[in-house]
Formats: C-alpha cells, structure tokens, sequence
C-alpha cells in the first residue's frame, strides 16, 4: 500500500513538473507563440523587402537598356533638354 502511495506522489510530482515546463519553461507554450508571430513578422519583412529588390532590379534594367525611359527620367527629374531646344517651364 505504501509502494503505491510514493508512486501516485512521484507521479503527481512529475506532472506537476511537466506542467509547470510547459506553462512557464524555456521552451513553454506561451514563448513559442511568442517566437511563431515574430517568425511571421520577419517573414513580412522579407516578402516585402524582397518586392523593392525586384522593383529596383526592374528599374536598373530599365536604366541600362530603355534608352527612352532614361530621357524620360533626364526631361522629368533633371529639367535636362535637348540640344536647341527651348523648354517652357509653366509655374502654377
């Protein structure tokens, strides 16, 4: 009888112990969710920051083969012209 007793203790004990390790261990419930949401964010991050680098690499493209495009960039952002060329600049 006594056999028995130490050994429904001993098993409280240790799912006692088990209990406590997953609520409030190391490695518990709460820090993985924790730990799976920061995961997710970063993974946004990437996603996103992997957008602007395809943007840009598509630009950069744009840059060095669309001859059009760079006049285009040269007469809007640079108010650059070509040569004889008279510019009206209308202010509002």
């Amino acid at each position: 009888m006594r056999i028995r007793f130490l050994i429904g203790i001993a098993t409280l004990i240790a799912f006692a112990f088990l209990v406590f390790q997953l609520l409030f261990g190391k490695n518990s419930i709460p820090e993985q969710r924790r730990i799976a949401k920061e995961i997710e964010l970063y993974q946004e991050q990437i996603d996103s920051l992997n957008k602007v680098i395809e943007t840009r690499n598509e630009l950069i493209q744009k840059l060095k083969t669309d001859s059009l495009y760079k006049e285009e960039i040269l007469r809007t952002r640079y108010g650059m012209s070509r040569e004889d060329e008279k510019v009206f600049q209308l202010v509002k």
